[in-house]
């Protein structure tokens, strides 16, 4: 029973990640004036919760490939270590506030990609996910080299881009949920078979 809550807790991180980036994107759209601090420091905690999920992911579904691996976890805690940077020391970012927006959603985008690549084979759902995670590269790579002239621009567009990256959140863990579910299923199945095949031969072990 412990083990099986402990499998669900990426989920539960997902889902509360989506619903403190839907806030921040309705937020921002609704109240375009919200303090540029207080948003770098809301960015700051989605990334690093992002990065964190993706280092649990990978660790829990290790690739076959150390080098791919190695450069997965490391990956995810340059992202973490990111995000804890912007919420901890948000005045240092403000004059390039554009740009972190940018990097930010560009990161976001990345660890969705890389945790919707963690299951093969890729099912539909997967694919809409992936989808997805590349417009949100796109939207930050845009973002990054075309900046808006208006704050209130800014604001509105990052606002846009925070709500559709938590709803993304907020289905892929009730996603991850369904798949968890199924994969404890089929293992409960298996194991069920195995100990019916074992039972089955050592009857016809004791007979013979």
């Amino acid at each position: 029973m412990k083990q099986k809550a402990h499998s669900k807790m990426p989920a539960n991180m997902l889902l509360y990640m989506g619903l403190i980036a839907l806030t921040f994107g309705i937020t921002s759209m609704a109240i375009p004036e919200f303090t540029l601090k207080s948003i770098i420091v809301a960015i700051g905690i989605i990334i690093g919760l992002s990065g964190f999920t993706t280092l649990i992911m990978r660790i829990k579904h290790k690739s076959k490939n150390k080098t791919i691996q190695i450069l997965s976890i490391i990956g995810a805690i340059l992202i973490v270590l990111f995000g804890v940077t912007l919420a901890v020391f948000p005045k240092e970012f403000i004059g390039i506030f554009i740009v972190i927006l940018g990097i930010s959603i560009i990161l976001g985008g990345i660890s969705q990609l890389v945790l919707s690549l963690s299951y093969t084979p890729l099912s539909n759902t997967a694919k809409v996910f992936i989808g997805f995670s590349i417009l949100m590269i796109i939207a930050g790579t845009v973002m990054t080299l075309n900046p808006f002239n208006a704050i209130k621009g800014i604001t509105i567009f990052f606002g846009i881009i925070m709500t559709v990256f938590g709803l993304l959140n907020i289905i892929m863990s009730f996603w991850l949920r369904n798949e968890i579910s199924n994969f404890n299923k089929l293992e409960k199945e298996a194991n069920q078979t195995i100990i019916e095949i074992e039972a089955e031969t050592n009857q016809t072990q004791n007979t013979d």
